[in-house]
């Protein structure tokens, strides 16, 4: 098979499941995982595919944001992980804002079981358990975003400019090596900014697949958080530029 074909019959496949195992590709293409490699980076300078750790995309799959729930089926274990590795990082009695995302529920969820915290928070998901459980959390105002379960908008912005907090935990859609984080949508990225902006200690919550997607909104460079909290897959190199910057912690996989 040419490089040609071979390229072509990659992008047939990843048309028809959107989503598909670099392993798949190798198996059914009969190539070798360097020649494959090859050529999913070649097609993604392209624009024709976008690469994930161990897979590949079609673009039109991120062509729309993905629902709450469909983030929380993505790398469970390491937000887990995550999550739960931010919240061992807050001292008993600080206040803290929690960020509406799949990881930053988990450190919420982490520290309501402590019952040591105030928590204030802009995600629903994160009130709803705040109802059976001890800890003490604080709804931010603002109309729902039903997509990622987030309050946001002018009502939840007035709030958070009366506010101070000694910790934030922020999430991020995606990641960019220069750029820093990104969102989808500007009500959330304005959230997130201004609850940076109000916290004394910044921690981002992310795991390195965020590295690999895309969201059009920067809300915050590297220099606006104290640490960043991810897996063991970030890339050597740019672990080794961050720590320059920031305080970088890799959590167990939980």
């Amino acid at each position: 098979m040419t490089t040609f074909d071979r390229r072509q019959r990659i992008l047939e496949l990843v048309r028809e499941d959107e989503s598909i195992a670099v392993q798949t590709l190798v198996d059914t293409l009969g190539a070798s995982p360097a020649t494959v490699r090859r050529d999913l980076v070649e097609l993604e300078k392209e624009g024709r595919v976008v690469r994930t750790h161990g897979g590949v995309l079609h673009p039109r799959k991120l062509s729309a944001e993905p629902s709450f729930s469909v983030k929380q089926q993505r790398v469970p274990a390491n937000k887990r992980g995550i999550g739960r590795a931010a919240a061992s990082a807050i001292p008993k009695g600080a206040s803290v804002f929690i960020d509406a995302g799949t990881t930053c529920l988990e450190a919420g969820l982490a520290l309501l079981e402590r019952n040591a915290n105030t928590l204030f928070t802009n995600s629903l998901p994160l009130l709803y358990h705040g109802c059976s459980q001890p800890g003490r959390v604080i709804a931010l105002g603002g109309e729902v975003r039903s997509i990622s379960r987030a309050l946001v908008g002018g009502m939840a912005l007035e709030w958070l400019r009366h506010l101070r907090f000694d910790y934030a935990i922020v999430g991020a859609s995606s990641l960019d090596a220069q750029a820093g984080a990104f969102t989808t949508e500007m009500s959330e990225a304005d959230v997130k900014s201004q609850a940076l902006q109000h916290a004394g200690i910044s921690l981002l919550a992310a795991d390195s697949e965020k590295l690999t997607l895309s969201a059009p909104v920067n809300f915050a460079p590297w220099t606006a958080f104290n640490h960043w909290i991810t897996d063991a897959s970030v890339p050597p190199e740019l672990l080794r530029k961050l720590r320059k910057q920031l305080n970088v912690t890799i959590a167990p996989t939980s």
